[in-house]
């Protein structure tokens, strides 16, 4: 950090690396991005990978508590929803962020049960029709697109959009349920990676 930055304050703890980062908002995007590649190297040289949180930018001191809390959060939820070694800022986590806030696992899991039903158990066949499902929102329920996105065909995707919705019910009709099926699905693919 010294090299980037000489006036830039930076801890180091057990487990973690602390820095208040001098940046203005337009520039800390860029300026963090080089700075943690200049520190993760080619990692030929024995570097471990280490995952990297952004806080909302601040101008108090009395704001770094929460500037903290927000890089922690950053970390954690960027970890479980696109790996380790990866940057996570955290006005960027989406409804990730708020899902972040419900400590109570066995509610999250509650949840998913309620809503995903036998799809929600951990085998192969209900992870297979996870996946077509994931994909189906991911293209709004577009059937041509989700089939070529799967190496499906067609008529092979109507089926099981059939299976699925007697299993959940019709996410494909019902915005709402569509919405708690989406919601259910990054449930599962954030506790999956923790």
């Amino acid at each position: 950090m010294r090299t980037h930055e000489r006036t830039a304050p930076s801890v180091g703890f057990r487990h973690e690396v602390v820095t208040l980062f001098p940046t203005s908002t337009d520039r800390a995007v860029r300026d963090i991005e080089s700075l943690v590649r200049k520190v993760a190297g080619d990692r030929t040289s024995g570097r471990r990978s280490f995952s990297t949180g952004v806080s909302r930018v601040i101008y108090s001191l009395a704001d770094l508590p929460a500037a903290y809390d927000q890089a922690c959060t950053a970390v954690v939820v960027g970890r479980r929803i696109n790996g380790p070694g990866r940057i996570a800022h955290f006005d960027e986590l989406g409804v990730h962020r708020l899902l972040s806030l419900q400590t109570d696992k066995s509610e999250l899991r509650s949840f998913t049960d309620d809503v995903l039903k036998s799809l929600s158990a951990d085998n192969a066949e209900a992870a297979d029709l996870r996946l077509t499902l994931q994909t189906l929102l991911d293209c709004n329920c577009n059937v041509a697109e989700a089939s070529r996105a799967l190496h499906m065909h067609y008529n092979t995707l109507r089926y099981r959009i059939g299976k699925l919705e007697s299993v959940v019910g019709s996410f494909t009709d019902d915005p709402v349920l569509r919405l708690n099926v989406s919601l259910a699905l990054q449930v599962m693919k954030m506790h999956e990676m923790s």
